[in-house]
């Protein structure tokens, strides 16, 4: 009859340390790259636009008309 063998004890890895000297881009690649990060910010911008103008118009209406006694949507507060 055979003994059950112990498990391996668990193999470590040391990281080995790496440092980036340079990056070879050339220049018309990154100038495109700017370009199209630049077009597609102008959609993120107006969507966030329009987020931060709906936040706005529901504080308006309902605190504010709230405040000022019209009712509003908050007018049970």
């Amino acid at each position: 009859m055979t003994m059950p063998q112990a498990p391996a004890a668990p193999v470590t890895y040391q990281p080995t340390p790496i440092t980036v000297t340079a990056i070879d881009v050339p220049f018309t690649r990154l100038v495109g790259f700017f370009f199209k990060a630049a077009l597609a910010a102008i959609p993120a911008l107006i969507a966030v636009g329009l987020v931060v103008k709906l936040i706005g118009a529901i504080l308006f209406f309902g605190f504010g008309a709230w405040r000022y006694g019209m009712g509003g949507p908050f007018g049970w507060l």
